[in-house]
């Protein structure tokens, strides 16, 4: 049995997934996953450093809120703008990567 024959094993035994559609597989090493229903990835919420992805991007998301209460009315308008798509933008890469790279 090949590695990705394994890997399709852990991911298709329902075991695996809850009813709302989280994965949860310690011994599947890989952070994302393609979800079983729909489009896109899900976190393997087993995986260790999946808690500390999430934890960075709620980071990096709430950082604009929080710089925009810092400096209140004082903040220019182009800054406020960086502040909204830098996050957004952080994220959306680090989970691309992420799929790219766990899906080999």
């Amino acid at each position: 049995m090949t590695k990705q024959d394994e890997l399709d094993r852990l991911w298709s035994d329902p075991a695996h997934w809850t009813r709302d559609g989280a994965y949860r597989c310690a011994a599947d090493p890989r952070m994302m996953v393609l979800k079983r229903v729909g489009i896109g990835y899900t976190i393997n919420t087993a995986h260790r450093r999946s808690w500390v992805m999430l934890g960075g991007l709620v980071a990096i998301s709430i950082a604009p809120i929080l710089v925009s209460l810092a400096l209140g009315r004082r903040i220019p308008g182009w800054f406020m703008l960086v502040t909204l798509l830098l996050p957004i933008a952080v994220a959306v890469i680090t989970l691309v990567w992420l799929s790219h790279r766990d899906s080999r």
